[in-house]
């Protein structure tokens, strides 16, 4: 059981790390290219005052529905598609890997 718990967390941690960076850059690409696509403010945001945009989180609800969309195929950097894809990928696997790590914890108890 242990061993599970290690491998979910490690595959939790490194699609956090991927993830996190695909949508960085992605919307750095989305900003050059189609600010139009991610210029979102919601009601709360001035919270994130001082903080890069992406960490608003309308704005990375945008970038993240921008990678699941269509749309990605109409953007010039080929780089787009190669972070839409790990995003696409990244986000069910580290999804499916804390939820191991909850059930586990769960079955393991303390």
């Amino acid at each position: 059981m242990q061993l599970v718990i290690s491998l979910a967390a490690l595959a939790a941690f490194l699609a956090t790390l991927v993830y996190l960076h695909a949508v960085y850059k992605l919307h750095g690409i989305l900003r050059t290219e189609r600010p139009d696509w991610v210029d979102h403010r919601g009601a709360l945001s001035f919270f994130y005052t001082g903080f890069p945009r992406v960490a608003d989180p309308h704005v990375g609800a945008a970038v993240v529905r921008a990678a699941f969309s269509s749309r990605i195929r109409e953007l010039q950097s080929p780089m787009a598609s190669l972070y839409a894809n790990r995003i696409r990928f990244c986000l069910p696997v580290g999804v499916a890997a804390y939820l191991v790590l909850i059930f586990a914890g769960s079955v393991s108890g303390p």
